[in-house]
């Protein structure tokens, strides 16, 4: 990363004239402690994917340092009862992604400060936990390169970033790449319309830098890209149905701004666009409306998960913060179901692993339920 990722910020985002505070809404479901006595004593948020048979799978760390996970009974509806498969070494939280055969991969940081794996050997079952190594300081990003290969972005102990890509799809071996720069807390990654990745950190003085591979699948661009900023937890990215790129982040006034792409596959606008919302410092939540709006999720100070939607799905006017309710302990996850409907998970105050799906596509919340 060149020299001025390490130069003291001269410029933020711009101050907004008056901070929105998400308050607690009157109609706001509140989440009420359960006494229960199955599945994890969950202690970080939890990850979400779908699996090769269209049902979700929640995952999340135990108290214990395993690793448990859940999976619908049927797609879209109930659960199965939760699982540990776990070895009592997981430092972090889960990263899930799907393989290109769509069986699901689970990532984490071991307590070892190495980079493990588990592989899914067919719905429902996973393969024995694979040490990858490295050495890594937090949470990794995954996602899925135009080739079907994974690619697992990391910061490593000298606060370089770093890429480990499959040899080949849904392959069991993978090689390592330095990506270089000094960056703090853990990267994200999305691709672009033409399938270049784009992996999005947070430098010196808290700025936002990006660096995208050349080619697809290929090697990357010999330089970071700064969008400035001062950003304080990790950013998140979705491509919208307009082929755009847009980068969420919480800025140093615990507000929520987004920076997209001028064109798809290109560079970002020159400003961020302010939110509002007074947020929890850790990332959001993000993903896509069956009708293609991109809806963010984030804890509120108020403990309650809130989302703030497009208000069309090519627009640059969004949704003011909208309380889904709930009393949490972290940040939130999110995943499609097979109808569109999207669910929204998190670990209560309780520390438990909630869930509440939306009505029907592009609709409204349901009650919070615990996932059993």
């Amino acid at each position: 990363m060149r020299a001025s990722l390490h130069r003291v910020l001269t410029g933020a985002l711009v101050a907004a004239t008056a901070v929105v505070a998400m308050a607690p809404a009157a109609s706001a479901r509140v989440v009420q402690p359960a006494q229960v006595d199955f599945g994890p004593v969950a202690t970080l948020s939890p990850a979400v994917g779908r699996d090769v048979d269209g049902s979700l799978a929640v995952f999340a760390r135990g108290a214990d340092r395993s690793l448990w996970y859940d999976t619908q009974a049927q797609p879209g509806i109930g659960w199965g009862g939760w699982r540990n498969i776990g070895n009592r070494q997981l430092a972090g939280k889960p990263v899930v992604e799907r393989n290109s055969d769509g069986l699901l991969t689970v990532f984490g940081r071991g307590t070892d400060n190495a980079l493990w794996w588990r592989v899914q050997t067919e719905a429902g079952t996973f393969g024995p936990w694979t040490r990858i190594g490295g050495g890594i300081t937090d949470d990794p990003a995954t996602a899925r390169n135009s080739d079907g290969t994974i690619s697992v972005f990391v910061r490593g102990t000298a606060g370089d970033l770093w890429t480990w890509k499959q040899d080949v799809p849904s392959g069991t071996t993978g090689t390592w790449t330095g990506l270089g720069g000094g960056i703090t807390g853990s990267p994200y990654a999305a691709p672009n319309a033409d399938g270049r990745i784009t992996a999005f950190v947070v430098g010196g003085g808290g700025a936002l830098y990006t660096r995208t591979q050349a080619e697809p699948s290929g090697a990357w661009e010999p330089d970071y890209t700064y969008l400035g900023g001062v950003v304080i937890a990790q950013p998140v990215a979705q491509r919208g149905v307009d082929g755009k790129l847009r980068v969420f982040v919480l800025g140093g006034n615990n507000g929520l701004y987004v920076r997209t792409q001028a064109e798809p596959n290109g560079a970002f606008e020159p400003d961020y666009g302010y939110l509002g919302g007074v947020w929890a410092t850790e990332a959001f939540a993000v993903s896509r409306q069956a009708d293609g709006r991109i809806s963010v999720y984030g804890r509120g100070t108020d403990n309650a998960y809130w989302t703030v939607t497009q208000n069309t799905p090519t627009g640059a006017e969004y949704s003011g913060p909208a309380s889904i309710g709930g009393k949490f302990a972290g940040g939130a996850a999110v995943a499609v179901n097979v109808d569109g409907r999207l669910a929204v998970f998190g670990v209560g105050t309780d520390r438990q692993v909630w869930s509440s799906t939306q009505v029907e596509p592009d609709g409204g919340y349901g009650k919070w339920s615990i996932v059993d």
